[in-house]
């Protein structure tokens, strides 16, 4: 592997603690390439490791990960797709297939096979045989297949990598223009507003997007017709109100390298409510009648908080950003962004620059109190979470808790010590609301059931703290290989069976609230010294084994039985 590349390589494998034994590295090395790939197709997502292994199929011929993003999601199990179809009624769908060479040279007969297993996973009865990885993302695509009606979109590409570089005066050109079109022969009725790009990525293109996944994201525009508002705090760099064109706001929403929505919204928990909500009933009313000229007086806008501008007058360049305010707005002019005059629509905007983190909270919650998530939650969301953060830090710990999206970025930080809003909402669901079975499904429907219930005012920090500490030292034993890599997909589940047998004294929801919850997490925390923590969950392991339930069988971690089977175990075993 040449000197540049293997740089950025071993950058991955220090921020996500991966081991860098000479016998893995080329494991590692196809994990590196779905990231880069990942991070580019869905930019500001920041995966977690557990993401970046579940898209990994491991021996399946010609193939290292199988990604489908599904309305702009990444996801790894039939029960998310369901989840978005019952809240998006629609579904958009990206397939990547990605195969990652540590060699430095193309070779003509591996992207020959990568092309043709690609051709034969898309057929309803594959004729290669499938592990269980593949089986899994096939199960997906059939689902697909059975509610064709409802998608949209569906678009394939296959990402073949190598240390190598490339030239497209070879022959491994025509063999993935020839793989192009028979893939489009074959299955090209299923390609929806697309078709199969087989593209070749080489050192300096793994490079450039290892740097863009690194970077924050970063938007130019034009925006003329605005005010410049005057007598606002010195906390406030810069602040307007005013219209921008469609033409002009799209650069901010769409990445223009792969014309996918960029994930900007608050913290990521909003998720698009797709054509059944009202609201968004109403703006694609508007949108379709060709009501232009109405569309900036019906609708509330778009607000915009940048930590900098570096444009001047009225060129924009915004590092770093998040909508705050109009999410669905955003959705829904995405799906219409090939309508015709769509660009002649304008966009009532606001847009705040400013690193002051308390003006964020307040303006985030000023904006969004007669939105669907109410006011009482945005508080909870900024002022409860502040006093998280803070709490984490306070503990001098080897985590943090990283409340803002990027909040991190550009410090030392290491990428396997951060624990975001994400998995600190799934782990306390899972350990403390024991619904193990509802955070292994998507996490938009996690938050929007629980929303009212978690990060409560009167509840103590320790509950969350220990969540995320919990999750972080379980990751390290998996990277150290004491624990099986393949409980990994149940580690909800064993979170919660862990809190379970370990507890001093009885837990309810009611103990959030109160002083004693705090000896009960410490006691809960000798449990994961360093001299009791591999035997403290190997006692959840072996709930699990004893339990009868096939934790490689995607389909249990779902089912709100399983996790009662696991509960009638432990009590069996332990009451």
């Amino acid at each position: 592997m040449e000197r540049i590349i293997k740089g950025y390589f071993n950058k991955f494998i220090s921020d996500f603690d991966y081991s860098d034994d000479v016998s893995e590295l080329t494991t590692t090395f196809e994990k590196f390439c779905a990231y880069v790939i990942l991070q580019n197709e869905l930019p500001n997502l920041n995966f977690s490791q557990d993401e970046i292994d579940s898209v990994n199929v491991g021996q399946y011929k010609g193939i290292d990960s199988i990604c489908f993003i599904v309305n702009g999601k990444l996801i790894c199990s039939l029960q998310e797709v369901e989840d978005l179809l019952d809240l998006n009624g629609y579904l958009e769908i990206n397939v990547l297939f990605i195969q990652s060479k540590t060699s430095e040279k193309f070779e003509d007969s591996e992207i020959g096979n990568f092309g043709d297993t690609i051709k034969d996973f898309l057929n309803e009865e594959p004729h290669y045989p499938q592990n269980q990885e593949a089986k899994i993302y096939h199960e997906i695509l059939l689902y697909l297949y059975d509610n064709f009606y409802q998608v949209r979109e569906l678009k394939i590409k296959g990402y073949f990598c190598s240390t190598g570089k490339w030239s497209s005066n070879t022959t491994c050109q025509t063999t993935i223009e020839k793989k192009n079109a028979e893939i489009d022969s074959e299955h090209g009725d299923k390609l929806k507003n697309g078709n199969c790009k087989l593209i070749p990525l080489d050192s300096p293109e793994l490079q450039k997007l290892f740097e863009k996944a690194n970077s924050p994201i970063k938007a130019e525009f034009e925006f003329a017709n605005k005010i410049n508002l005057q007598d606002i705090p010195n906390s406030i760099k810069e602040a307007y109100y005013g219209t921008i064109l469609f033409s002009e706001y799209r650069k901010i929403i769409i990445d223009p390298e792969t014309d996918n929505l960029r994930n900007l919204f608050y913290d990521n928990v909003r998720d698009d409510l797709g054509e059944k909500n009202p609201v968004n009933l109403d703006i694609t009313k508007t949108i379709e009648s060709g009501s232009f000229n109405t569309f900036p007086l019906l609708n509330n806008g778009v607000t915009i908080i940048a930590e900098e501008n570096k444009g001047g007058g009225n060129k924009f360049i915004l590092d770093n950003f998040q909508i705050v305010n109009g999410c669905q707005t955003s959705n829904v002019l995405f799906r219409h962004r090939d309508m015709e005059g769509i660009n002649n629509l304008t966009v009532p905007l606001k847009l705040i620059i400013t690193n002051d983190t308390d003006i964020k909270d307040n303006i985030i919650v000023a904006t969004n109190n007669q939105t669907e998530i109410k006011e009482e939650q945005l508080m909870a969301l900024s002022e409860f979470q502040k006093g998280l953060e803070k709490f984490y830090i306070s503990l001098n710990s080897e985590i943090f808790y990283e409340r803002r999206v990027n909040q991190y970025f550009g410090t030392s930080i290491k990428k396997k010590c951060i624990v975001n809003l994400r998995e600190q909402i799934k782990t306390f669901v899972a350990i403390f609301m024991e619904e193990p079975h509802l955070v292994s499904g998507y996490f938009g429907r996690t938050y929007r059931e629980k929303k009212d219930s978690i990060f409560l005012t009167e509840h103590k920090y320790d509950p969350y703290f220990f969540s995320g500490l919990l999750q972080y030292k379980f990751k390290e034993l998996i990277t150290k290989k004491d624990i099986d890599r393949k409980y990994n997909k149940a580690r909800y589940h064993i979170f919660m069976i862990f809190r379970k047998i370990h507890e001093p004294f009885e837990f309810n929801l009611n103990l959030l609230k109160q002083k004693k919850v705090i000896k009960y997490i410490a006691e809960l925390n000798l449990a994961i010294q360093e001299n009791n923590i591999i035997n403290s969950f190997n006692k959840a392991i072996e709930v699990v084994d004893k339990s009868g339930i096939d934790i490689e069988n995607p389909k249990e971690i779902y089912k709100k039985s399983t996790t009662n089977t696991l509960m009638d175990k432990y009590k069996e075993l332990y009451k």
